[in-house]
C-alpha cells in the first residue's frame, strides 16, 4: 500500500480560540439551556445528515449538535430532517466547526465527538490539516468531560494508523476500541455505504480521555 502519511510528528503550535472568528450561535435552544444540557455529543462535518438523524432516533437520551459548513450539504440535511418526526435532541448548525466550538463550547462539556470520514488531506504538505495534527485538537480535548470519547472512522488504513498514533502518543488519549467495520453492518454515512459496497475496508477507532 502506498504510504501517504508522515511517520514523524513535529511539535504542534499552540491554539488560541480567541483568535477565531465568532459565528452566530444559531441553535434552536438558548445559550444558557445549551450549557446546562446533561448530555452533549458533537458531530463535526455531518454532511447531509444520515448519521445525526439515525443516531438521535436511536438515542433519545443523547443530545447531538451536528455541524456542517458546506451550504449545499447543510440544506440537504435540513430537507432530510424535515421528512422525519421532530427530533428534540438534534441541533443542526451550519458553521465552521473550529470557530463554533471555540466560542460556544466550554471545558469538560462534551461527552462524545464524531469525526466520520473526514478529508484525509493525503499530500505531505497538507498533513497539518488532518484533524489529529491540528493545533485545535488540544482545545477539543479540553472540552471533553473526563472519560469523554472521540469516535473516528476512515476507509484509509494509513490515515487510521496515523490518527491512532498521534492521538495516543502525542495527545495522550486512550485507545478505547478499534475494529474493521463489517460489510454487513448498517452504514453510518453515505461515504461508508459507498466504500463498503465497493468492498473496501473501513476502520473504526474510539479514543477516551483520562478521567
Amino acid at each position: 500500500m502506498k504510504k501517504y502519511y508522515s511517520d514523524i510528528m513535529k511539535p504542534i503550535r499552540p491554539f488560541d480560540p480567541k483568535k477565531t472568528p465568532r459565528p452566530n450561535f444559531d441553535l434552536a435552544i438558548d445559550g444558557d439551556s445549551f450549557r446546562k444540557l446533561r448530555s452533549l455529543d458533537i458531530e463535526i462535518g455531518c454532511g447531509v445528515g444520515l448519521h445525526p438523524i439515525r443516531y438521535c432516533q436511536e438515542n433519545k437520551d443523547r443530545n447531538l449538535v451536528a455541524i456542517e459548513q458546506t451550504k449545499t450539504k447543510y440544506e440537504k440535511f435540513i430537507k432530510r430532517l424535515e421528512r422525519h418526526p421532530v427530533l428534540h435532541n438534534l441541533f443542526p448548525i451550519q458553521a465552521d466547526a473550529i470557530n463554533w466550538i471555540s466560542h460556544f463550547v466550554s471545558s469538560h462539556q462534551v461527552d462524545r465527538y464524531f469525526l466520520l470520514y473526514p478529508n484525509p488531506y493525503p499530500k505531505a504538505s497538507q498533513k497539518n490539516l488532518r484533524w489529529a495534527n491540528r493545533p485545535f485538537m488540544k482545545f477539543l480535548i479540553e472540552t471533553l468531560k473526563p472519560d469523554g470519547h472521540i469516535v473516528f472512522r476512515t476507509n484509509l488504513a494509513d490515515y487510521a494508523e496515523e490518527t491512532k498514533e498521534t492521538l495516543t502518543s502525542y495527545w495522550k488519549l486512550n485507545l478505547a476500541s478499534e475494529f474493521t467495520i463489517s460489510s454487513s453492518s448498517v452504514p453510518w454515512t453515505h461515504f461508508e455505504k459507498k466504500y463498503l459496497l465497493r468492498g473496501q475496508k473501513c476502520f473504526h477507532l474510539e479514543f477516551s480521555k483520562n478521567s
